[in-house]
């Protein structure tokens, strides 16, 4: 018999958790890291904001708050992309130097000069091109999202108050007519 993954619920958590990157497509609202105290006051915040009645606008309004959420997840992972690109300047510029000189099996990296290393470092101001284009992705994706949402709750509150909704509405998820 071949044994496929944990046993125990316990084991079963962790393994459901154990390829968590960045969590930007996570469906679990927290994720390792987060304050369970920050997502309660976040969600209080934005109802608070909101001022949801009945059941479908609170609904509506949990998913926007669970949306921001999410975007401030977005901007932490941008963060820390952009520190580790910076972080590896240096290595980078050695491994290359030493690819250069042939002398990259050796397993010894050559001094970089600090300037170099410096200038290397000012020109990383965006992450690599592989997280670049995942938050662009990403951040769209939550954007039409968060907009759809909003539009959404807005009409909902205009029906509820007997008033006609100001917003133009769009369906941004159409392709456009060819």
């Amino acid at each position: 018999m071949v044994r496929r993954g944990p046993d125990t619920e316990r084991g079963k958590a962790a393994s459901n958790r154990g390829a968590l990157k960045h969590g930007l497509r996570s469906e679990e609202a927290l994720i390792p890291g987060e304050s369970p105290h920050d997502l309660r006051r976040h969600l209080d915040g934005v109802f608070q904001s909101c001022q949801p009645e009945g059941y479908l606008e609170k609904e509506i309004a949990r998913l926007i708050a669970l949306g921001l959420w999410r975007r401030r997840r977005l901007e932490r992972y941008e963060i820390q992309s952009i520190a580790a690109h910076i972080g590896s300047a240096e290595e980078d510029l050695q491994i290359a130097q030493a690819y250069a000189e042939g002398t990259l099996s050796k397993g010894e990296l050559p001094d970089v000069p600090a300037a170099r290393v410096q200038a290397s470092r000012r020109r990383r101001v965006l992450p690599p091109d592989a997280d670049f284009d995942k938050i662009m992705r990403y951040r769209a994706a939550e954007h039409r999202q968060l907009l759809q949402l909003m539009h959404e709750f807005e009409a909902r509150q205009a029906r509820r108050r007997v008033e006609r909704s100001q917003l133009a509405r769009f369906d941004f998820t159409a392709s456009p007519a060819q």
